[in-house]
């Protein structure tokens, strides 16, 4: 394993990953800071041969970090705690200071969420699920085809980034584009757009609005 210090805001943080350590030599050698602490701080334990400590542990030691009480469980299970190391998320998101994010929970039409950003590298991922034709075509778990079935749209909520709420910030080395990203849930944007079709062929019914979490930066008192 490397163990590497950062330097972020002035702060020094140690952290042992490789992944994320390769990732930070990239581009520090270009004097970029990627890693925030507060992506640090939520970083899920690993033991010595780097398997990562299950959910339920995960969750039970971090919501006592009253930081980042803002975070609702959802987010950690589905995005924070399953792809903490994965490149993409790394790249784009990792430098945000998570203490500063709220997810609020909200309702968006099919319209609104169709022509939503996606990344290169998963939009043709995403794709693949918007061909659909019939419910039977979803390769997901009973639960959430059950889900898709009886309510016309998808059980657990995908996160969503406000982009104009970081617009200042955003690094150059980031894909994040305007006026809103997908950060997780390309699956379920991909099967929605195939609901949609499969309501015109009049097999189901898609709901009229669908539960996201909007990422958004908070704005404070002294604008920081």
């Amino acid at each position: 394993m490397l163990n590497l210090w950062l330097r972020r805001n002035d702060t020094r943080v140690p952290f042992r990953n490789e992944t994320i350590a390769k990732t930070v030599v990239h581009h520090t050698e270009k004097n970029m800071s990627l890693i925030h602490k507060s992506w640090l701080e939520l970083k899920p334990n690993e033991n010595e041969d780097g398997n990562q400590e299950w959910f339920d542990e995960y969750y039970k030691r971090i919501k006592l970090k009253k930081e980042y009480k803002n975070i609702p469980k959802e987010v950690f299970e589905q995005w924070i705690h399953a792809h903490h190391k994965n490149y993409e998320t790394l790249n784009n998101y990792a430098w945000i200071d998570y203490e500063k994010i709220e997810f609020k929970l909200l309702k968006w039409s099919f319209e609104k969420l169709e022509n939503i950003n996606i990344i290169e590298n998963y939009r043709e991922y995403s794709d693949s699920r918007a061909m659909c034709n019939d419910l039977s075509q979803f390769c997901c778990c009973d639960e959430d085809l059950k889900h898709w079935k009886e309510n016309g749209t998808w059980r657990i909520p995908p996160i969503i980034l406000d982009v104009n709420s970081i617009i200042d910030d955003i690094p150059k080395w980031s894909e994040i584009k305007e006026p809103f990203q997908l950060v997780e849930g390309h699956s379920r944007i991909g099967y929605l757009k195939s609901m949609n079709r499969i309501s015109k062929l009049g097999k189901e019914k898609i709901s009229d609005n669908h539960k996201i979490y909007l990422m958004t930066k908070v704005r404070m008192h002294n604008n920081v």
